[in-house]
C-alpha cells in the first residue's frame, strides 16, 4: 500500500496523525460576501477618486460643455465668490438649523404616534390608512397651502421640511416596533407586566436600533427637500443653501449650482456617518 502511494506521487499521512484544514480566503465576488473594515473603506475611496478622475477628464479635456458639467476649479472659484460675500458659511448654517429644527419636531412628533401604532392593533387600525394616504401626497404639491397658512417667512420652512419627513418616521417606527421578537412580548406579560412596561422595558429598547436608523432616513429626506424649502421667500435674511442655488440657477453659474449641490451631500453624507457610527457604538443589538 505505501509502495502504491509513493508510486503515484503522493504524500499520505500517518495513521492517528492530526488532520490540518486550511482556511479558504473569502471572495469577495461572491453574492452577500463580507468586507472587512478596511477593505470597505479603500474600495469606497476608489469608487469616489474613480468619479473624480472621470470628472476631470470630462471637463478639463474639453468633452463636455462648462454649461453642463463645470471643472472642479470653476466650482471651487464659485464657492469662494460666496464666501467673499459672507453668504456661504451663513447659509450652511441656515440649512442645518432649518433640517435640525424640523427634525426634532419629527421624532418628537412621529416616535410617539409610530410606537403607539405598533403596539396597539386598534390605535394602528385607526390610523394607517391616513398615514399612508398622507406619505403619497407630494410634498411639493401643498407648496401654496403651506403659504396660505403659515405665511412666508421661517416657519413656512420648518412646516415644508416637517410634512415631507413625518409620515415616513412614523411608518418606519411602527415597523421597528413591530420587528421585536413576539418570545420577547410573552416573557414580559408570563412575568407580570402591564402593556406600558412592555412597552417602555421590551419594545422601545428592542427596537431603537431600527428606530434611530428611522432617524438617518427622514434626515436625509429633509436634506433633499432642503432646497425647495428655502425657495419660499429665499432673501439675504433667510439666507440657506437653497438661496445660493437660486442665485446659480438665475445667473447661469453652473459652477455655483454644483457647489450647492455638493455642500448638500457633503452634509448629508457626514450626518449619515455619524448617525451610523453612533449606532454601532451605542446601539449595536
Amino acid at each position: 500500500m505505501a509502495d502504491s502511494q509513493k508510486a503515484a506521487g503522493t504524500d499520505a499521512p500517518a495513521e492517528g496523525a492530526p488532520k490540518t484544514f486550511v482556511k479558504s480566503r473569502p471572495n469577495p465576488i461572491q453574492i452577500r460576501s463580507q468586507l472587512s473594515p478596511r477593505a470597505d473603506l479603500l474600495i469606497g475611496i476608489g469608487g469616489i477618486a474613480s468619479l473624480i478622475l472621470i470628472w476631470c477628464v470630462a471637463t478639463y479635456g474639453g468633452h463636455v460643455k462648462p454649461l453642463f458639467l463645470p471643472t472642479p476649479t470653476s466650482i471651487w472659484e464659485s464657492l469662494g465668490e460666496f464666501n467673499k460675500q459672507g453668504w456661504l458659511l451663513r447659509a450652511i448654517e441656515g440649512s442645518v438649523l432649518r433640517v435640525a429644527k424640523s427634525l426634532a419636531l419629527v421624532i418628537l412628533v412621529g416616535v410617539p404616534v409610530g410606537i403607539l401604532m405598533g403596539s396597539f392593533t386598534p390605535i394602528d387600525a385607526f390610523l394607517r390608512k391616513i398615514v399612508n394616504g398622507s406619505k403619497s401626497v407630494p410634498t411639493t404639491g401643498i407648496v401654496g397651502l403651506i403659504v396660505l397658512w403659515f405665511g412666508i417667512e421661517e416657519r413656512a420652512k420648518i412646516v415644508f421640511l416637517f410634512l415631507g419627513a413625518i409620515f415616513y418616521m412614523i411608518i418606519l417606527v411602527r415597523s421597528a416596533i413591530l420587528s421585536v421578537s413576539e418570545d420577547y412580548l410573552k416573557v414580559a406579560l408570563d412575568i407580570g407586566a402591564n402593556p406600558f412596561q412592555v412597552i417602555r422595558k421590551v419594545l422601545i429598547p428592542g427596537a431603537m436600533p431600527q428606530i434611530w436608523d428611522a432617524f438617518a432616513v427622514c434626515s436625509g429626506i429633509m436634506w433633499t427637500y432642503i432646497v425647495l424649502a428655502e425657495y419660499i421667500n429665499g432673501n439675504e435674511e433667510q439666507i440657506g443653501l437653497g438661496y445660493l442655488l437660486n442665485i446659480g440657477s438665475k445667473t447661469q453659474d453652473s459652477g455655483k449650482v454644483f457647489g450647492v449641490l455638493i455642500i448638500v451631500a457633503l452634509i448629508s453624507s457626514v450626518t449619515d456617518f455619524g448617525l451610523g457610527w453612533f449606532r454601532k457604538r451605542f446601539l449595536n443589538w
